[in-house]
């Protein structure tokens, strides 16, 4: 028995190697959506046509036989500002809200040794490798780390937030229910609605509609400030093009979900989230301007908390994959860590970046994307 890392191009990996990537991706102990290839075939196609991805694949073998067991997509980097050395970024688009690798439950510290191992040994190797919207309890991260730490590695840490969740079986010390709880205003804003018309919600269920709830949900999107800023999906056709085709690609594995409030039969409010596992993730929202003053987004994930246990007894957590500080962290009474920064894999990479401190504050200023 041993365990290999193969690093492909996405036009090298035939249907066997996908649907592996798939399954290994629904059986990970922390789902990631945006290491699926669900996501990532599409986002290279549309959104990084110039700049696509490597997937490296771990796998173990055994008597001719390949078990994935874990997966990740990095692209290589030329020195900058941030990491002054050739290095490896976690695959990173306008939508990509988290990085990391999918891993096999217990098989987390193997990955990440056999990650370091192939890297160690490549010719031209990278001296480092950044993540960005990474959760800070990441069992791959602290592998690789406790390999590095105090000998030719180490970790740089650039930034970190807290993202707002909902976990839907909380320990009995927490002072939150799994659900988000109506304040007197919200109540108000709902009495608003009503007033307005029979108002309902719904869940569009994987296969069930949802190419209708797709370009509803687009149009509400687009509706908004969004699509007066130019920064909706359909303000661009790539970006539009990305997510249709990422939400069908989800929807044939069962992971797209719509969730819609409607008032007098009319759609008002959607959110787009990706469903893995135990974990229910959230993607984009839109809304009616017309109805604004009655809160609808705030009202639809209401709605949608109160939903999940019923529809997926599974779903332990809903990730928001939203900012600190956005309207969703008024709404969920949780909260995860994550953290973006480079970890250096060579003695070289380690006082690059360490070097690279004294220039920092000129490169926030020249580099608002990080």
């Amino acid at each position: 028995m041993s365990v290999a890392v193969r690093w492909l191009s996405l036009q090298e990996l035939d249907a066997a190697t996908l649907s592996a990537w798939t399954e290994l991706g629904q059986r990970t102990p922390r789902p990631n959506p945006f290491a699926m290839p669900q996501f990532v075939l599409p986002a290279a196609r549309w959104l990084t046509p110039r700049t696509p991805p490597l997937v490296a694949l771990v796998e173990r073998r055994q008597a001719g036989v390949r078990e994935l067991i874990g997966a990740g997509c990095f692209t290589a980097e030329r020195p900058n500002l941030f990491v002054p050395v050739p290095h490896l970024s976690s695959y990173r688009t306008l939508h990509t809200f988290r990085s990391g690798l999918l891993y096999a439950p217990g098989e987390s510290a193997t990955v990440a040794q056999s990650l370091l191992a192939y890297l160690h040994g490549k010719r031209k190797r990278p001296h480092a490798i950044g993540f960005h919207n990474l959760p800070a309890e990441c069992p791959v991260l602290a592998s690789l780390r406790g390999r590095l730490e105090g000998g030719n590695g180490g970790w740089f840490e650039q930034h970190r937030f807290q993202r707002p969740v909902l976990r839907l079986h909380p320990p009995a010390q927490e002072h939150a229910l799994g659900v988000i709880v109506m304040d007197r205003d919200l109540r108000r804003r709902k009495r608003r609605l009503e007033e307005r018309g029979t108002t309902a919600f719904r869940i569009t269920r994987p296969k069930e509609n949802v190419a209708d709830a797709m370009e509803t949900h687009l149009q509400l999107e687009h509706a908004g400030w969004k699509g007066t800023a130019g920064t909706s999906l359909l303000s661009s056709p790539a970006q539009a093009g990305f997510f249709r085709e990422m939400i069908l690609r989800f929807d044939e594995i069962r992971g797209a979900v719509f969730a819609e409030t409607l008032c007098g039969g009319k759609v008002i409010a959607s959110t787009s989230n990706l469903l893995l596992g135990d974990t229910l993730n959230g993607f984009k929202t839109g809304w009616h301007p017309d109805f604004a003053a009655c809160s609808p987004g705030r009202l639809n994930e209401v709605f949608l908390s109160a939903a999940v246990p019923a529809a997926w007894p599974q779903v332990g957590v809903f990730d928001s994959q939203a900012q600190e500080g956005s309207y969703l962290s008024e709404l969920l009474p949780h909260r995860e860590t994550m953290i973006t920064g480079t970890l250096a894999i060579t003695r070289l990479g380690r006082r690059a970046m360490r070097a690279a401190r004294l220039v920092r504050p000129v490169a926030y200023r020249l580099d608002k994307n990080h």
